[in-house]
């Protein structure tokens, strides 16, 4: 987020007034001063309960998803593998993935009807010819597999995941075994579904591959999952004596204005943010934004309805995830946390003609001394309606570095038919790293249209499930209507441990080519985004001392017809790094 023209002219005036000392001593110790680094990328149980990391950049990161999906860009997404190539249609073991390490499996899902087929999984780890995990798919994902279980382990309107994190050092190899195909009307049999989610480290991140047995820590940090997912709607890291209340009553926004919830001078780091409209119609959850800027920014990191923010209104069920949720005492809730440098602003916009009451807002903060590394939360609400020929609907585009962290996605169409979860979400990372999905029930963990075909007897929710609710993922409202041309799902994901790191730019899309011409289209996009990019100059998502340093090389000597030659530093492309340029880059470092 970039400075407004006040704060831009104060840090100009700070520039010049430090020029020539402090430029001085800067460039002659940052030959000599290591680089700081940040902490380990959060790997295992601890990418959930390190809170404060959720911010974190994730220096040489990167997520894959290794899925059932056609390679042929069909809809067949079901019963394709690493190897052999092609959709298989006899009985035979294949490769599912293999992946290299370091690295953690943090997701592993099938629909539920699939899973019950009794597929094998096997995992090799580090070349070995003997499998650390020896199981199928039943006992997998029933919780019936050694300590994988219940809640990290569940079943959820139509579909089956676990959530067990399984390390790998140098590699892991997934087999499973495709089963004959029968020609339809037994179409839905022995139809292969799958997918791994999981992360990449950097080279020197050190990782133990998975034993099968918990050291006394890991059954600790084990135990502190269990007891998140288990307490969704607490706040994930607990209390805190330094934390500090923002609290604003009861009051009536007028039309086309704002109130303030909190205006605050960093560091910082927002904990809780609460909002209280348990009365309130869709119109006014609907013309409500909740507006965040950070550091004297000018743009709205956060410009979001507050209804489709939180997952409140329309019929939806009241929830409790572990970020984000309607069903506290409180209010709704975001325990997303918010950190800012300079300052950080939030305001509810009233958009509309008519007064819109709230019965209670309230944000809670704590000082932060040190923010290297953190990232400033973003949102985002994309809303399309499905036109003739349409191919995607675009959850997130955005440039510079940061990770996705999840969204919630609101579908409804003319149409008695369930054909808009026919479409596979496709993200691209850095214009390159493709992690392709097989459906959109899927991407939220169900399976078969939410249980409403294929139908499971045995699923909690029982059959035809309008709501199902789980810590990181789940269904608010799900209907089709006999008799009338209608149809409607709304969902949830959140990506903790399994987030998507981006360097350079993300693409989050889903398929709607399958829906009905017409439909409505709603997201809203959550991610972390360093602030200030451009100064990164070597391109590990932090502005520091190397970055200073690579700057302080071009000073005053980049005078050329080409400011790309000036190895990104003349930001403002006049073929020369002056002060200009400086107060630029002190923008982000500060």
């Amino acid at each position: 987020m970039c400075l407004g023209e006040p704060g831009r002219r104060r840090v100009m005036e700070m520039a010049t007034s430090r020029m020539r000392t402090g430029l001085q001593i800067i460039f002659c110790f940052v030959g000599l001063w290591p680089a700081v680094c940040l902490s380990e990328p959060p790997t295992g149980y601890c990418a959930y309960t390190s809170w404060a990391d959720w911010a974190r950049i994730r220096v040489g990161a990167g997520a894959g998803l290794a899925s059932s999906y056609d390679r042929a860009g069909g809809n067949d997404d079901f019963s394709h593998y690493e190897e052999p190539n092609g959709i298989r249609t006899g009985n035979e073991i294949v490769t599912a993935a293999t992946l290299s390490g370091p690295g953690v499996i943090y997701r592993f899902w099938m629909p539920h009807l699939t899973a019950k087929l009794n597929f094998i999984v096997r995992m090799y780890f580090d070349g070995e010819e003997t499998p650390r995990i020896d199981t199928n798919s039943v006992d997998l994902l029933s919780g019936a597999f050694g300590y994988f279980s219940s809640p990290l382990v569940t079943t959820c309107a139509g579909g089956q995941v676990c959530y067990e994190p399984i390390p790998f050092r140098a590699s892991v190899r997934i087999e499973t075994e495709n089963k004959t195909l029968p020609k339809y009307p037994n179409w839905d049999a022995n139809r292969h579904y799958y997918q791994y989610s999981y992360m990449n480290y950097s080279a020197d991140t050190v990782l133990e591959s998975y034993t099968g047995v918990l050291t006394p820590q890991q059954q600790i940090d084990r135990a502190n999952v269990v007891s998140l997912f288990e307490n969704a709607g607490e706040h994930p890291a607990g209390g805190s004596p330094t934390a500090i209340d923002v609290n604003t009553p009861a009051a009536v926004i007028e039309p086309n204005s704002a109130i303030v919830l909190a205006d605050l001078a960093g560091p910082g780091i927002i904990r809780r943010l609460n909002v209280g409209m348990a009365d309130a119609n869709d119109a006014e959850l609907d013309g409500l934004r909740l507006q965040v800027y950070y550091d004297d920014g000018s743009q709205a990191a956060i410009d979001v309805p507050v209804g489709n923010f939180f997952g409140a209104g329309k019929e939806r069920a009241l929830y409790k995830s572990i970020p984000l949720g309607t069903d506290s005492n409180d209010g709704f809730y975001c325990y997303w946390p918010m950190p800012f440098r300079r300052s950080v602003l939030l305001r509810l916009h009233n958009t509309t003609d008519s007064n819109i009451p709230i019965e209670s807002a309230a944000v809670q903060y704590e000082p932060a001394a040190d923010l290297q590394g953190m990232c400033y939360l973003h949102a985002v609400e994309h809303s399309s309606t499905k036109q003739p020929g349409q191919i995607y609907h675009s959850i997130l585009s955005a440039t510079g570095c940061g990770h996705y962290v999840g969204e919630l996605l609101y579908i409804e169409q003319d149409n008695y038919s369930f054909s808009m979860l026919e479409g596979d979400d496709v993200i691209i990372v850095d214009d390159n790293d493709v992690l392709y999905g097989t459906g959109l029930e899927d991407a939220y963990n169900g399976g078969y249209y939410y249980n409403w075909v294929g139908v499971q007897a045995d699923e909690p929710e029982g059959r035809y499930p309008q709501s199902a609710i789980r810590p990181l993922h789940g269904i608010l409202y799900v209907n089709r209507r006999e008799g009338v041309q209608y149809a409607r799902a709304d969902q949830y994901r959140w990506r903790i441990a399994d987030c998507v790191p981006f360097s350079r730019s993300i693409e989050v899309n889903v398929e709607n080519r399958y829906a009905s011409d017409g439909g409505k289209w709603t997201s809203v996009a959550f991610w972390y985004q360093y602030p200030c990019c451009k100064a990164d100059l070597d391109g590990d998502c932090d502005v520091d001392l190397p970055d200073f340093a690579g700057f302080a090389s071009f000073w005053l000597n980049c005078d050329c017809a080409d400011p790309d030659w000036c190895g990104g530093a003349d930001f403002d492309r006049s073929g020369r790094v002056d002060m200009n340029d400086l107060a630029e880059f002190l923008e982000c470092w500060l």
